[in-house]
């Protein structure tokens, strides 16, 4: 990410976007790309302060815009963070806005693996069986792609991105 400042634009929903029209275009370009079925992976990095979570903010009203389904995650600097919890943010909007059916349509099997780390999934969909008992190192691995499965089923029916914000 370039450090110019010159251009600026009006977005009636958040104020003046500073220079980040290169940055932006490309990563409107990836988003289209991905809404065209080629999925992407799209890193904003660069200084504290230098409009990274703004060019974000962009892309996400952008996306809207086109029709897909933003999901923000915010990493907490602080100690005391539960683990995975950009992941537990996006994953907990994503529960509270969706009918139960497509929940559980969505995340399948998974559910009661992606329920441990997202408690708002079991007061939604009560009485889910216990995920199976796994050594750590499998248990993680089997959250993962669960994770993973349930994302890529969500996108089939209307394009997901994800923002995790401040992930170092």
């Amino acid at each position: 990410m370039t450090e110019s400042f010159t251009q600026t634009s009006q977005n009636p929903a958040s104020g003046v976007f500073v220079s980040r029209e290169q940055e932006l275009g490309e990563l409107k370009a990836a988003l289209d790309g991905a809404m065209e079925g080629r999925g992407r992976l799209a890193m904003l990095v660069g200084e504290p302060g230098i409009g990274k979570t703004r060019t974000a903010q962009e892309l996400s009203s952008y996306a809207q815009g086109r029709g897909a389904q933003v999901y923000w995650g915010k990493c907490y600097e602080e100690s005391g963070a539960p683990p995975y919890w950009p992941w537990v943010q996006a994953i907990r909007d994503y529960v509270q806005q969706a009918p139960s059916s497509q929940l559980q349509s969505e995340m399948g099997p998974s559910t009661a693996d992606i329920a441990t780390i997202v408690p708002d999934i079991e007061a939604k969909l009560p009485g889910l069986p216990p995920p199976p008992a796994l050594e750590p190192e499998q248990a993680r691995f089997r959250l993962f792609d669960s994770i993973t499965t349930f994302f890529k089923t969500a996108a089939r029916s209307q394009p997901v991105v994800l923002v995790l914000d401040d992930l170092h």
